[in-house]
């Protein structure tokens, strides 16, 4: 088989499969993006990108946009108990070997709008909403994909093929590829909320190494704040995610009548990698991970894995 649909094909209309489909689009190269989703996810996930991500933006033309809804912070801190500063790392907000500021706060459905923007500018690529690859075939040749779409399924035929379809992807599994498994796993509550009075709230990002519940508090994009509160053993997600319990967790914060809950959403963060990136004419594409050790944990870059 000689013809092709497209150069590359890219399962997953995430935020790093729609970037890699904007910058090889900006190189002349015919791509197709299969995203299972009709819509992107309209709530917050991913908190945070740093300078280099943003030159990745800038080329892929959003950067401007990006910027324009992000906040940051000058601080991260990280508290005892008793609100006693254990470590402080300066200069989020400096301009860093990149160009752009070391550290921003988004709101990721906006990045995500921005970036699908950018993509349609381009006649050799197409977004496919609600498109799951099933399978697919390396031949060596070139990749052979079968597609569910709402009018059936129907045949790609690609030079290559690149998984950007999450922790779970099946592109991995159907590759064969393992994880490494760096024997981390713990399940904490996340919560996102609309703000309406920033005066009460923190203005730096905080890690309250509390043993009796850490607990993550930092920025978002424009309007939005986060916390995180790891869960404890014989805790349940149903209980966790009980509004009373939630406010009860908020309490000492005294951010009652200053916010309101957006989401709410329990997730198991695990520290794995895959054992390889590629694998004959596929490939898998992830974000990247932060430097900062307790962003990699929280999963601020591009969301959690």
């Amino acid at each position: 088989m000689t013809d092709f649909d497209c150069d590359v094909l890219i399962a997953g209309g995430g935020p790093t499969g729609v970037t890699l489909a904007v910058l090889l689009a900006r190189r002349g190269v015919k791509v197709i993006v299969a995203e299972k989703e009709a819509d992107i996810y309209p709530l917050p996930r991913a908190a945070h990108i740093d300078h280099e991500c943003l030159r990745i933006l800038q080329e892929a033309g959003i950067v401007d946009e990006v910027m324009s809804g992000s906040r940051r912070a000058s601080r991260y801190d990280f508290l005892n108990a008793k609100g006693d500063v254990l470590l402080r790392f300066r200069g989020s907000e400096q301009i860093g070997p990149g160009g752009w500021p070391i550290a921003n706060m988004i709101h990721q459905p906006s990045v995500e709008a921005a970036l699908r923007r950018s993509l349609s500018a381009f006649s050799n690529a197409r977004l496919q909403g609600q498109w799951e690859l099933k399978s697919f075939v390396d031949d060596g040749a070139g990749i052979t994909a079968q597609i569910a779409t709402t009018d059936g399924e129907r045949e790609i035929r690609a030079r290559y093929l690149v998984g950007a379809d999450g922790a779970r992807s099946p592109v991995r599994e159907d590759s064969g590829i393992i994880f490494d498994d760096l024997n981390f796993e713990e399940p904490w509550l996340v919560v996102d909320v609309l703000v309406d009075d920033y005066s009460r709230l923190p203005t730096e990002n905080l890690q309250i190494c509390n043993p009796e519940r850490p607990t993550t508090c930092v920025l978002m994009g424009e309007g939005r704040h986060r916390w995180e509160f790891m869960i404890k053993p014989g805790e349940t997600a149903e209980q966790v995610s009980d509004d009373a319990f939630i406010e009860k967790l908020l309490e000492p914060w005294n951010v009652k009548g200053a916010v309101r809950m957006e989401r709410k959403a329990v997730y198991t963060f695990r520290a794995r990698i895959a054992c390889q990136w590629r694998k004959g004419r596929v490939l898998l594409a992830k974000r990247r991970c932060a430097p900062d050790p307790a962003l990699c944990r929280a999963g601020h870059v591009f969301g959690p894995a």
